[in-house]
This record gives structure tokens, sequence and C-alpha cells, in this order.
């Protein structure tokens, strides 16, 4: 199987990424680098690294550092899809309550093949990054904060390798990366509330979210994620608008 053309082998609908989507792995690492995100998560794991190796000799706890993400990371980003990726605007008082980020989440679903959408966007690095830094430094001794800090955005850098994959032609021939890239798709196209996991899937399987794909019934808000925009007419999945749109 050409791991390059999962997407044409294992079709959702006609939804396919475009004829010019990168195709082979030095075209797909020539694009991902080509985007702010990686550049940010790589530059900022290797400052942490750097800033590590003055601080003295790795330990056991430093070595247990990864250990301990690998375990948490799968709930974590579980977890963050759920609730503030696909955060549903509300009324409070009435004043409608919304935050950039699930905005721009429901923009990459309405739009899942553009790959300025498939990245972390720019506004969280300044908001999340401080924040997890000072968590580290207030918690942890310097050297493991440091450990801790480059771990977890080496996790993010994969994370956004995962994402990536999902959104264009190429993929590794390893298993992993297929699964990744498959589940992904079915969350995009097959039903938005199934398959939260991007780069790691054991938190759908604790959660029970990632169901045999022929169990579950095509959604029809897959793209809207149930939020038309204003003056958009909603339509189901054969095509007829739906009632009081």
């Amino acid at each position: 199987m050409s791991s390059a053309h999962i997407i044409d082998e294992q079709p959702l609908g006609s939804s396919r990424p475009a004829d010019d989507s990168p195709a082979t792995l030095g075209a797909a690492l020539q694009m991902f680098f080509q985007h702010r995100s990686p550049i940010l998560l790589l530059l900022l794991a290797l400052l942490a690294l750097v800033l590590r190796a003055q601080t003295g000799p790795i330990t056991g706890a430093d070595l247990l550092i990864p250990v301990i993400t690998l375990l948490a990371w799968p709930f974590v980003e579980w977890l963050i899809h759920v609730h503030m990726l696909h955060y549903q605007p509300r009324r409070i008082l009435g004043r409608k309550i919304d935050f950039l980020l699930p905005q721009t989440h429901r923009a990459h679903h309405r739009d899942p093949w553009n790959l300025d959408l498939v990245f972390i966007p720019p506004h969280i690095f300044p908001l999340v990054t401080p924040l997890i830094a000072l968590e580290l430094w207030l918690f942890l001794p310097t050297p493991l904060a440091l450990t801790s800090f480059a771990t977890i955005m080496l996790f993010a850098l994969h994370y956004e390798w995962c994402h990536y994959l999902a959104h264009i032609r190429y993929c590794p021939n390893q298993r992993f990366y297929q699964r990744r890239v498959r589940e992904h798709r079915q969350h995009h196209f097959l039903h938005e509330r199934k398959w939260w996991g991007v780069s790691m899937g054991f938190g759908d399987r604790v959660f029970r979210t990632a169901p045999a794909r022929e169990s579950v019934s095509r959604s029809a808000t897959t793209r809207t994620l149930g939020q038309e925009l204003p003056g958009e007419k909603a339509y189901d999945l054969m095509g007829v608008q739906r009632p009081g749109s």
C-alpha cells in the first residue's frame, strides 16, 4: 500500500487533500517547518535542553519525566480536544461567551485541508508557554523544570506532526502513524465526537470514544460542529436544507 495516498485508499465521502499537498517525506518536512508553531516548539525545546545541560548531570528523575509525560499525554490531549477545542458558545446573562481558540478550531473543521488552520494558533504561545514555564519552576527544582519543559515542547511538536500528517497526502509506512491519520480523518469526516486523540489514541480507548468505524453513522455536523455562520444555510448529509436555516 502506498502510504502517501492513504486517504485515497480509505476514502470518507469525497474529501481529499489538495493535489499539491505534500506526498513525500521531504516535501512534508519542508512544508511542516514553513509554519510558525513547529519552529517555535523546536526552538523552545532546544533552548530548554541547552539550559538543562548547564545545570548539572542527568539524573534518574530526568529520565522519569518523559515516562510520566507519555502516560499523561493521551488524557491531557483528549480533555483539551473535548472541552476546549470543541467548546460550544453559550449565553450568560444575555451575552454570548466564546473564545478565539474554539473559533479557530471550528474554522479548521470547516476547511480541513487548509494547512494554515492545522497548527497551534499563534496567540496560544504567549498565553500558554509562560504559564507552563512558571508552573514547572514553582513546583520543581530548576533542572527538572527544564527537562519537563523540553519534554512537553517535544510532545507538542509530535502532536503537531501527527495532526499535520492527517491533513496531507503523505503518511509514513509505520502502522502507528497510519492509525493516527485514519482515526483523525474519521473525526473530521465521519463523526466529530469520536476519535478525539490526535497524536495518541489511548485516551479514546479508556473513554470509549474510538468505536469500530462501521458502527458509527455519519454526523451531519462534522464541518460546522453545530455552529453555522451568520447567513449560512445548513444542510443534512443528503444535501437537503435543514428546517429553520
